[in-house]
């Protein structure tokens, strides 16, 4: 008969005597101080891991936020400088136009008070107005022209400032001829102060592309900003000016948060490596000075430790590694850096080693506290036992222990990597017996699963490593592509190659579809992949080259039910001649800007593996200056929400209509963020888009007749 483990304990303890279990008492004291010593040094290395942990996700966490705060600011300053432009006309025609009477409500002129004291209060800046300021030598006869033209901002002004608030301080647009328009309206400009000579516009004036500048000192508030600016252009092409936003520090560093949560010893900084083998310091709290003259430069500093070797050892892990974290000194306190690195710059925050280490140090303490209670609590309830009692007490308990320790023991090995790891010892015939079985039982299928991971991991790399790494550079095309997966593996494909053809090199583009997803149809995709790239150099049409592909893969998937749907197109040359081949996949959606409707690249074919003997057929046509073509895979428009409404090819289209005058990474960015947003982030199905933009000004729509040949047609 087995007994359990408390009748057996209470065997234990009647049948031995006094001796026997004051030796056990003894011994289990002397292990249980050990254990306890132990586990507290344990506990708080791995506390100490998971804090250093979590700084650097909070690094990673801010940079991100940062880096999408960026760029809908890029974005404000962008529409504010596109509504801009329009209202200017030609700059370099002077109409003496002066602003209307209806309009003078509008705007505030000839603001040039200044702040006598660092300490004094501004008053309450005007929602419903704009400032503007007109340096000294400014022409004022001109200035009030373009204060008139630009009197139509508000609207532009007031909706930005509030679709981005409370970040940003001010909105404004700096002209040539030194006429400032800032929003909301404040009258507190010093005498001084010309635009055209702040760093934010000459910046922006030398790339003529939108250029941040940190730090900033605001004339008005005497805070430290980040400037983001972008150029404005007049009716006529011609540089007129800069728009830009005014954000505070504080605000970009979000240490306000950070010392929430962590202490506020914890600093935060903006770094960029200096090319001279060190960091130059972007921005920092030390930076919000308010006393700070608007005349006066801000001298930007340089990263430093205290220890050069450690700080040399991070520099080198910053460039390895976008996110790390590492114990250097600071201020000659030992402290935690933790970093997050974006394109541009990294996002670093240094935490004193007493904060990281504050929560395990009181876990460790709190461990090590509450074995000493239970070990004078056992001496107390001892010394009322009888003696004898709980001698046997304490020296039978490590036998009735032993097979505990050994599972603890083998899960340690195999939390290490052991998966060899087995529970042996004698059979106790009670519940340990169980408890050790069904750790062997776990061990095996824990290998596979993990060995079945890697697999997976391995699968997915690969096929990452097949995609391109990024798109070919084509003269008189712009090319994008991109491509999620549903699965760590999946079947969607599209390749950019460069190819043999029977009248010399062209550039193929190639969108496919394998039906189903996972691990299968990705071997079919890397199949049709090689394929592709060995007949790359053989002079072939396209037709050709796609017959030779399907009697390959037709045997190759015979009686699998599996086949791929393809489209393949070659870019002839950088006049926009281009043939396709449609294997069964939905045609190429052609657009070109300023049309009123969309067309499409067809043709007849079948999926590729159905028929061996299938030959396919080529389309040719012409694309106009300006004119897209957008492939895409039916993980688009068959993307689902949570009420299982499809995204649909109207939507698609409309998409591309409304950014065709974009980039072809845009268009494709568009249609993916948008495809990403309706499905809420889960994914049913494979999703690929590829995007080619004929470069050059655009033909107007009614000048492409006659210009294709083929399966080619129009949709509304």
């Amino acid at each position: 008969m087995k007994l359990s483990l408390r009748v057996k304990i209470f065997v234990v303890l009647i049948a031995f005597s006094l001796l026997p279990l004051l030796i056990s008492r003894t011994v289990t004291g002397r292990t249980a101080r050990n254990m306890a010593a132990t586990l507290s040094e344990g506990t708080r290395t791995e506390l100490l891991a998971i804090v250093t942990a979590e700084l650097e996700h909070s690094a990673v966490t801010t940079q991100r936020l940062i880096e999408s705060r960026g760029a809908g600011l890029r974005l404000g300053a962008m529409t504010l400088a596109r509504q801009a432009g329009p209202l200017l006309g030609d700059v370099g025609v002077a109409t003496g136009q002066d602003i209307p009477a209806s309009e003078r409500h509008r705007v505030r002129m000839g603001g040039r008070t200044m702040l006598a004291d660092a300490n004094a209060t501004l008053p309450p800046p005007d929602f419903d107005t704009i400032s503007v300021h007109v340096p000294p030598l400014a022409q004022v006869a001109g200035t009030q022209e373009q204060a008139a033209r630009l009197a139509d901002l508000l609207p532009v002004f007031r909706d930005i400032h509030a679709s981005l608030a409370p970040g940003v301080t001010w909105a404004r647009v700096g002209l040539e001829s030194g006429l400032l328009l800032r929003y909301p309206g404040l009258d507190s400009f010093p005498r001084g102060y010309d635009p055209r000579d702040q760093d934010w516009y000459r910046s922006v004036r030398q790339s003529l592309r939108p250029e941040w500048t940190v730090p900033q000192a605001d004339p008005t508030t005497r805070q430290v900003m980040a400037v983001i600016g972008c150029p404005v252009f007049d009716a006529a092409g011609r540089f007129a000016g800069v728009a830009a936003l005014d954000v505070p520090i504080q605000s970009v560093l979000h240490e306000t948060d950070l010392k929430l949560r962590w202490s506020d010893a914890i600093r935060s900084y903006m770094v960029a490596p200096d090319g001279e083998g060190g960091l130059r310091i972007l921005a920092q709290q030390s930076y919000e000075n308010p006393g700070r003259h608007w005349h006066m430069g801000i001298e930007r500093e340089r990263m430093t430790s205290d220890d050069p070797e450690a700080f040399a050892r991070l520099l080198a892990l910053m460039s390895e590694t976008q996110s790390g974290a590492m114990r250097l000194p600071h201020s000659g306190e030992d402290s935690v850096w933790a970093f997050a690195s974006g394109q541009n710059y990294s996002f670093l925050l240094i935490a004193p080693e007493s904060v990281v280490s504050r929560l395990p140090d009181e876990v460790s303490g709190s461990l090590a506290a509450m074995f000493e209670r239970i070990r004078s609590m056992s001496a107390v309830i001892s010394g009322f036992m009888l003696m004898a009692t709980a001698l046997l007490a304490w020296f039978g308990s490590r036998a009735i222990t032993r097979p505990i320790v050994n599972v603890a023991e083998a899960a340690g090995r195999l939390a290490g990597g052991d998966f060899s790891t087995r529970v042996h010892g004698p059979r106790t015939g009670d519940e340990r017996d169980v408890l050790a079985d069904a750790f062997n039982d776990m061990v095996p299928r824990l290998a596979e699963q993990m060995r079945l991971s890697r697999d997976l991991a391995l699968a997915e790399e690969v096929q990452r490593l097949l995609l391109p790494g990024h798109p070919p550079t084509l003269p008189g095309y712009d090319l994008a592509g991109g491509i999620v997966y549903c699965d760590q593996t999946g079947g969607d494909y599209y390749d950019f190659i460069e190819v043999r053809t029977e009248s010399g090199r062209a550039l193929a583009v190639v969108l496919g579809d394998v039906s189903g997803h996972g691990v299968a149809s990705a071997l079919i995709m890397a199949s049709v992949r090689g394929q592709l790239h060995s007949l790359a150099d053989m002079p072939m049409t396209a037709g050709e080259r796609l017959t030779a592909i399907n009697a390959s893969l037709a045997r190759d998937l015979d009686g699998t039910g599996r086949f791929l749907t393809l489209f393949y197109l070659e870019l002839l040359d950088d006049a926009g001649s281009v043939r396709w081949v449609r294997a069964g996949h939905d045609p190429a959606i052609r657009h070109l800007p300023g049309a009123d409707h969309s067309g499409e690249l067809g043709g007849e074919g079948l999926p590729l593996g159905v028929l061996e003997e299938t030959a396919y057929a080529e389309g040719h046509t012409r694309l106009e200056p300006g004119e897209v073509l957008v492939l895409a895979t039916d993980g688009v428009w068959e993307a689902r929400d949570g009420k299982g409404r499809m995204f649909g090819k109207k939507r698609m289209l409309a998409l591309i209509r409304e950014n065709a005058h974009n980039s072809a990474q845009s268009i494709r960015d568009a249609l993916m963020d948008a495809v990403d947003a309706h499905q809420g982030g889960v994914r049913e199905d494979d999703t690929a888009v590829v995007v080619v933009r004929r470069t050059g000004s655009a033909a107007a729509p009614e000048d492409r007749a006659g210009t294709t040949t083929g399966n080619a047609r129009g949709n509304a």
